[in-house]
């Protein structure tokens, strides 16, 4: 009897585990990295132009969007400290003043903004990377 009652509870501690490990559509934050750094490969790949059409900006536009979305979704599900939401921050205002100048079609000012959505995401990944709170 001892043993049914063994192998029942750890089949029902299995099933349970199992259950509880499922996402249900929650995206964790290496795959918002992840969609974070195809956008900026996106713009990285026109930040050299020396003249840009509509279609360019419009590129950078969209990254920007996309990547303050993803940045607002991993503040409000991964807030782990205030270094965190700081960070998030910064991220967020230059994505921001990307997407802005992008619209007034100042190339010049979308790549200094670029260079400092780079530092503030350098700064993130090596900050968590190292204490292995993110999977960036």
């Amino acid at each position: 009897m001892s043993l049914k009652k063994g192998i029942f509870a750890g089949t029902f501690t299995l099933f349970i585990a199992a259950v509880s490990s499922v996402s249900y559509g929650q995206t964790s934050q290496g795959e918002l990295c992840k969609k974070m750094w195809d956008n900026f490969q996106t713009m990285r790949a026109m930040t050299g132009l020396s003249a840009a059409d509509e279609s360019n900006f419009a590129k950078f536009a969209t990254a920007a969007k996309s990547i303050n979305a993803d940045t607002e979704s991993s503040k409000s599900k991964f807030a782990t400290d205030k270094n965190y939401n700081v960070l998030n921050d910064e991220v967020l205002y230059h994505s921001t003043e990307i997407d802005k100048a992008s619209t007034n079609k100042d190339l010049e000012e979308i790549q200094v903004q670029f260079r400092r959505l780079t530092i503030a995401c350098r700064n993130c990944h090596k900050i968590y990377r190292s204490e292995l709170k993110l999977v960036p």
